[in-house]
């Protein structure tokens, strides 16, 4: 039975690819835009032969619009990976895109410096947890700021740890003015 075993589109988007059998001693592949267009064998966006039939049998893509078909890993010098023997039957899969988010295509990103930091925030935000605490003081603290770090400490409870202010809130008389924290104390996830 025809099948994929592995692609290198770069497009990041969802691709039918019709594997059939040439009778020349190869697979055949075309690339099309939706299911409709590939059970119809209409507006083909690319196609490929394989040298012979065979296990991860790798095949280079040809456009038939004009221009290249873009590789996801140019190191690599195939585009699908494919599996077939002589007379399988033609059989159209489906290739999803690799993710579901939308490509980033906003010129800030271009700078490989910020591409870092968004990346490092990215995996920071799914990497770490944020356990919360309210702290009333019995003392007005004018100079605390949001993001700076309180230490909480507490013998009773046995916590000593370092958090970052995330609200601070002035309650009180004007004679008798104390602060309330919101402190986030970050964790590391693991599984």
């Amino acid at each position: 039975m025809f099948d994929i075993v592995k692609w290198n589109l770069a497009e990041n988007r969802e691709w039918f690819v019709r594997l059939s059998d040439n009778g020349n001693g190869e697979i055949a592949a075309g690339l099309y835009h939706t299911l409709a267009d590939a059970q119809a064998q209409t507006n083909r966006q690319a196609y490929g032969y394989t040298a012979a039939y065979g296990s991860a049998v790798e095949m280079l893509l040809a456009s038939d619009i004009g221009g290249p078909v873009a590789m996801l890993q140019g190191e690599y010098s195939w585009h699908l990976a494919v599996n077939g023997q002589a007379g399988d039957a033609a059989r159209i899969i489906r290739v999803g895109p690799f993710v579901e988010l939308p490509e980033v295509s906003h010129s800030i990103y271009r700078d490989a410096r910020l591409i870092e930091r968004k990346a490092a925030a990215e995996i920071d935000a799914h990497t770490h947890g944020n356990r919360a605490r309210t702290v009333a003081l019995g003392i007005h603290l004018p100079e605390l700021e949001p993001g700076q770090i309180a230490r909480l400490n507490s013998a009773r409870r046995g916590i000593d740890a370092l958090g970052q202010v995330a609200g601070h809130r002035i309650t009180g008389e004007p004679n008798s003015l104390t602060s309330e924290l919101d402190l986030s104390f970050y964790l590391e996830l693991t599984r």
